[in-house]
């Protein structure tokens, strides 16, 4: 029989029904009296107004801001419920943290909420972003989250340049934007700042967040997506005990003339076995490589990227390493900027996974599953 949390559920979803479906216009030949639904005179009920309204947090949630190499940075910390469990909260890096925060923190509440799940398995979220309230730091993202291409190797060229018309363009097409932020810097600030940008998280913010709060340390996973994706995939390949799960999504592994697969190659011909077991996921939209784009340029750029052969062979090249669970997955019907949703799930259930098992979703694959 169905327990009292189940039957509160439903009676909430039951009433949020219910109000949706009571806004809904009825058809002529059935409406009511305008009145009649609340038994009342329209207009009787005060509400205040909007700008005095109070703003909306998200619970247990703080941000810092902190300068570093001459770059304002700002780190967002959302903790689980007390109590902090014995062998300390999984801990869940997101990328790109002014846009991904939110979005994170709401998905692991979530993940509390639903039944059977031990709150001990819950992330703690910190998301790494910049002190601005942009979504994005288009400069300094590119500055932190790409890399030098490896010694021996030709130098990285420019990203792909774009116009400030393209850059700005519909803000409601995720995709654009995405695609965008990836074209705009210029190279000669785009050569090492990936290495200082790991430097700082692995030898100054995660000794910093172990001082503010129990941190499991066996669980703790990395997420980013595009240029963040790019970055995810080297932590992996050059630092690979700083994480124990990567989730990389739609990662920018063009970039630089694919600067980032003569780190892989690297890593595999160096690494028969990890010590520790990592658990990798790549994902990708099923709309970003092959599909129909009315946009020339875009068209031709998506031709050349190739993001999702890209990411298969990735994961194709890594499956040698005994002790690296490695998967892509192709996301039907998502393009680069909207596959950000359904990776951002998969990375909570990733990071809340027990550390005995092997994460969801990150069971060895050749690449192959759509």
């Amino acid at each position: 029989m169905p327990g009292p949390a189940f039957a509160a559920r439903r009676s909430l979803l039951a009433a949020g029904l219910g109000t949706a479906l009571s806004s809904l216009s009825p058809l002529p030949c059935c409406a009511a009296p305008a009145n009649a639904a609340r038994g009342g005179t329209r207009g009787t009920v005060a509400l205040p107004g909007l700008a005095d309204a109070p703003a909306v947090e998200t619970p247990r949630s703080r941000r810092i801001d902190v300068s570093i190499a001459g770059q304002r940075r700002r780190i967002f910390v959302a903790l689980p419920p007390p109590p902090a469990p014995p062998a300390g909260h999984p801990v869940l890096y997101a990328l790109d943290g002014n846009a991904a925060f939110h979005l994170f923190a709401q998905l692991a509440r979530n993940h509390a909420a639903r039944p059977g799940v031990d709150p001990a398995d819950v992330p703690a979220i910190v998301a790494l972003g910049y002190a601005t309230d942009a979504s994005y730091d288009m400069q300094a993202r590119a500055a932190d989250y790409t890399l030098a291409p490896l010694a021996g190797e030709a130098a990285a060229p420019a990203p792909i340049p774009c116009s400030a018309h393209d850059a700005h363009a519909s803000e409601g097409n995720a995709d654009d934007r995405a695609n965008d932020a990836d074209a705009l810097p210029s190279a000669g600030a785009i050569r090492t700042g990936a290495d200082r940008f790991l430097d700082f998280v692995e030898h100054d913010l995660q000794p910093w967040l172990a001082g503010q709060f129990a941190v499991d340390a066996r669980r703790q996973t990395l997420f980013g997506h595009s240029y963040g994706g790019l970055l995810t995939l080297y932590a992996m390949l050059t630092r690979t005990h700083v994480f124990r799960r990567y989730v990389a999504a739609s990662p920018s592994i063009w970039w630089g003339d694919r600067a980032l697969v003569p780190f892989r190659d690297r890593f595999v011909e160096r690494t028969a076995a990890l010590d520790t077991p990592v658990d990798l996921l790549v994902t990708v939209g099923s709309l970003e490589e092959g599909a129909p784009n009315p946009d020339p340029e875009r068209a031709r750029r998506q031709q050349a990227r190739k993001q999702v052969s890209s990411a298969r062979e990735f994961v194709h090249g890594v499956q040698p390493v005994r002790g690296l669970h490695a998967e892509c997955r192709v996301i039907a019907g998502e393009d680069h900027g909207s596959v950000v949703l359904p990776s951002a799930a998969l990375a909570v259930r990733i990071a809340s996974a027990p550390e005995t098992s092997t994460a969801p979703a990150t069971a060895a694959s050749d690449g192959s599953r759509g």
